[in-house]
């Protein structure tokens, strides 16, 4: 009995000394700082007992239970885990960046949960009001077609939660484990995007791998839109070096019959990658080739529930074309960039010294072997001058010839309309980038010669450059039977004398490339020079047939049975 009453004792003790502690707690003005407050005696309390302890000459029993309950709860408050040592109320003060983060997605979750697909893109738009439309990706245009839908029509079917259109796409491909997030709103409204896991099927040469695709709106203002897919794929070989990104872009498309609306689908891709390896290029061929094989499932399939518009047709053309505008330079610019230089300084001063030397000077007597007529060097010094002023007035005279030759070629074949019924082959220079400099200034004046069916059409000279701005067009006349190869040469210019020097050169074979790889492409160059520096050509290249559309898709129809594969 005297032991419980000890004991209750102890206890009553202990609870004052928490009230004591909620009561500092209370009176605390740093609301946003965590404080730790232990539960045992204050230093006052203990420096109490001391002196009570010291007053009684023999400390009884009791003083000593107490001692020993009082010094307790201290050893307790070390072995409770750190998340119940503070007050509950100050630890919803305290907000790690982890909590916030965490509770930041769980209302963006909530938030886009309750909104239907087209609320999602309403409110994503609100935010990104006058964004411009993205280029196409620098590894090359995978789809480029007009379908009769709306622009908005096409982003629901294949963007929509609603559609089955990706649950259709992974049973033809042969894809599984098929998981598609639900799009949500991130960072207030700035971010729309989702996330789709799957795994692709096994082929001949990788095993069955799983990719994760982080799909994000770009744009998206209901005549417009664009998605970004950035698709990783770690198990297939040097997967952790690169990720695959595809650029999904849907416009108005050209104007139709009957006024029917059209919508017109871009896709595009490059490779991003994380860390250099030496395997950069048997990458970019593997994944080139995947992607194609992918994306030809992804139009038959599109096309069962949208009827595709030919491409091709003159419409189009002439819109991808009216953005290509030659850039005028007059004469006198022209003729700046071929005799500014000091060679021609140099060579004005001289002569018109001479000349003036010449009014200045009296006649020479006829000495030696001279006679009327023939004023001959009187010294070495005489013969060097006379030499010096010969080469100075030869390359003087090979910029003028440049100058000719270049006014002349200035606009080239550009803006030559084709003649005749057939096949008509259209192709736009749009520019060059990463060209060899063959001059002792580190330029080059380049130029382009394209060459199909015996036919040869030429681009102007751009001076002084290894970044040329062409933007020209060239059409070839009409031909019986449709081109199979064309041969683009680059040269540098050095005037009608001299031996011209090759820049580079390329084939195009038309079997080996698609109508939307073609409508858009860069070409990289052979040859010694532009292989070292990696020179490439931008074209886009048309082939059309006057006499109808339907030639065409029989001619492509019989070059697919005859080749094997889809042409």
């Amino acid at each position: 009995e005297e032991t419980a009453t000890l004991a209750h004792w102890a206890s009553d003790d202990f609870a004052s000394s928490s009230d004591k502690s909620s009561e500092l707690r209370k009176g605390s003005s740093l609301p946003n700082i965590p404080i730790e407050l232990s539960t045992s005696p204050s230093r006052s309390d203990e420096a109490e007992i001391t002196r009570e302890d010291k007053s009684n000459a023999a400390p009884s029993f009791v003083n000593r239970l107490h001692q020993i309950f009082s010094v307790k709860p201290k050893d307790t408050e070390a072995s409770v885990p750190p998340l119940f040592k503070h007050d509950r109320g100050l630890d919803t003060l305290e907000e790690t960046p982890l909590t916030s983060s965490q509770h930041s997605n769980e209302q963006d979750l909530e938030t886009s949960a309750n909104m239907s697909f087209d609320e999602l893109l309403k409110s994503f738009a609100s935010k990104h009001e006058g964004n411009d439309m993205p280029g196409n990706l620098s590894g090359g245009v995978l789809i480029d077609q007009v379908y009769a839908v709306a622009p908005s029509d096409l982003n629901t079917l294949l963007f929509s939660p609603t559609s089955d259109f990706l649950q259709s796409l992974a049973k033809m491909q042969g894809t599984t484990g098929l998981d598609i997030q639900q799009w949500r709103l991130e960072n207030d409204g700035e971010i729309l995007k989702r996330v789709v896991t799957y795994t692709k099927a096994a082929t001949k040469l990788v095993k069955a791998v799983k990719a994760t695709e982080d799909v994000a709106y770009l744009k998206a203002d209901g005549d417009m839109y664009a998605v970004l897919a950035d698709v990783s794929t770690p198990e297939v070989p040097f997967g952790n070096n690169f990720r695959v990104e595809i650029l999904t872009c849907i416009m108005p498309g050209p104007e139709l019959r009957d006024d029917e609306i059209s919508s017109r689908l871009v896709i595009s891709w490059r490779l991003n990658f994380m860390q250099s390896t030496m395997m950069k290029g048997m990458i970019e061929n593997g994944a080139k080739q995947g992607l194609k094989d992918n994306f030809n499932q992804f139009s038959e399939l599109l096309a069962q529930n949208v009827r595709p518009v030919d491409a091709k047709d003159t419409t189009t053309n002439n819109e991808s074309l009216s953005s290509v505008q030659p850039e005028t330079e007059s004469d006198w610019k022209l003729a700046f960039r071929i005799f500014g230089n000091f060679t021609v300084l140099s060579s004005v001063i001289a002569f018109i010294y001479v000349f003036a030397h010449i009014i200045l000077a009296s006649p020479s007597i006829i000495q030696g072997l001279e006679f009327p007529g023939l004023d001959l060097p009187d010294s070495v010094g005489e013969v060097v001058v006379c030499g010096v002023l010969v080469l100075q007035g030869q390359r003087v005279l090979n910029m003028i010839a440049r100058f000719v030759q270049a006014r002349r070629q200035r606009g080239g074949d550009h803006g030559v309309k084709a003649k005749g019924d057939g096949w008509l082959l259209t192709v736009a220079l749009i520019d060059g980038t990463n060209l060899s400099a063959t001059k002792s200034s580190g330029y080059s004046d380049p130029y382009v010669v394209f060459t199909c069916n015996g036919q040869t059409k030429t681009s102007s000279i751009k001076f002084h450059t290894l970044e040329p701005q062409w933007n020209e067009i060239f059409e070839f006349d009409a031909m019986e039977d449709p081109p199979s190869v064309m041969e683009i040469n680059v040269y540098d210019f050095d005037g009608p004398f001299d031996e011209v020097a090759s820049l580079g050169h390329v084939e195009v074979n038309f079997l080996k490339y698609s109508i939307p790889e073609l409508a858009d492409i860069w070409i990289p160059l052979k040859g010694k020079l532009a292989q070292a520096c990696q020179s490439k050509l931008h074209l886009r290249i048309f082939l059309n047939n006057s006499r109808g559309t339907e030639v065409v898709k029989d001619y492509l129809d019989r070059m697919e049975k005859e080749v094997g594969r889809k042409v």
